[in-house]
């Protein structure tokens, strides 16, 4: 459509119009002057009401147009928006991953000594809250973990930790074919390791009152009246402590928890009595081999004699 802003009106009095503007004055006994008057208004009329409705159109036009690009723009910066939370959320997931490292006293030096670092097998252990023997805490399982870490450091393998996958090294995973029970242990080795181990407790985030406890099952074991008044106590209170430790944790995952610090006199006794059960069998069965043997060897020599006669 032609903007009719630009439409000219036409010229009633020329000869164009002669005889429409003759039929208009026999039918209507007007005067020439007048019917052009007339046909000028009607003209500029019709004319006037065409530019008006034009310009309605173009605002209606223009109001959509606006509208249509108000929600475009509505549209764009929603998606904006969305995608910069969504890109806030992604920086925040991956500075939440990424490593991090905890400032520093610049007025503190390094300690007087430093504590030795069991393996990171016996540290995830203690993360997880399960159980772990001592020699892992121990001078000799120290020593290991750090010749494994030189030797191994190399190879990672996948583990999942808060329901994410990790990437963490290989002897992390690995239980140490040195590993020795606690009732293996020697007793001097024992009291030393349990004491990097209740250390290490405390770096684990355990609860104050399991290491409370821990603390004082070690002190009453290294105390006990029966490492004095009897000559396997040392050896009693070593297969007590590595049982009962390792029942606790059994206990702990079936939310059947006891206080590890109390110790059951009756079971220790038990334990002692079947130590001593053990070395009275062997030494009986040495008893028994060594009569055996000789006596073998007192009928061999007799045995010439025997033939002869």
């Amino acid at each position: 459509m032609v903007d009719p802003s630009l439409e000219e009106c036409p010229d009633f009095d020329g000869p164009a119009y002669a005889n429409i503007c003759d039929d208009i004055q026999r039918a209507t006994g007007q005067t020439q002057e007048d019917v052009i008057i007339r046909l000028t208004q009607s003209w500029t009329d019709g004319h006037n009401q065409r530019v008006d409705e034009w310009n309605q159109e173009r605002e209606q036009a223009a109001a959509e147009a606006t509208e249509v690009e108000q929600a475009r723009a509505a549209q764009e910066e929603e998606t904006r928006v969305q995608r910069e939370v969504e890109a806030e959320k992604e920086r925040a997931e991956a500075e939440k991953k990424k490593p991090k490292i905890n400032g520093f006293d610049e007025t503190v030096s390094v300690g007087d000594s430093i504590s030795p670092r069991p393996s990171q097998y016996a540290i995830q252990k203690l993360n997880n809250f399960d159980y772990i023997e001592l020699w892992y805490f121990s001078p000799d399982g120290c020593k290991e973990a750090l010749r494994t870490a030189r030797s191994v450091a190399d190879d990672f393998g996948l583990t999942r930790v808060d329901d994410q996958l990790t990437i963490r090294p290989a002897y992390a995973f690995k239980a140490s074919k040195a590993a020795v029970a606690d009732h293996d242990l020697l007793f001097s080795t024992f009291l030393r390791a349990k004491n990097l181990f209740l250390m290490q407790l405390s770096k684990a985030k355990w609860p104050q009152s399991h290491i409370d406890a821990l603390s004082l099952f070690f002190w009453h074991l290294e105390n006990h009246p029966i490492r004095n008044n009897s000559e396997i106590g040392d050896t009693v209170i070593l297969h007590y402590a590595s049982r009962v430790r390792l029942d606790w944790h059994d206990r702990l995952k079936r939310d059947e928890g006891f206080n590890i610090a109390i110790v059951n006199e009756t079971l220790l006794h038990a334990i002692n009595e079947e130590l001593w059960d053990r070395i009275r069998s062997r030494t009986l069965s040495a008893v028994c081999s060594f009569s055996l043997n000789k006596t073998s060897n007192l009928s061999l020599t007799k045995l010439p004699s025997i033939i002869h006669a």
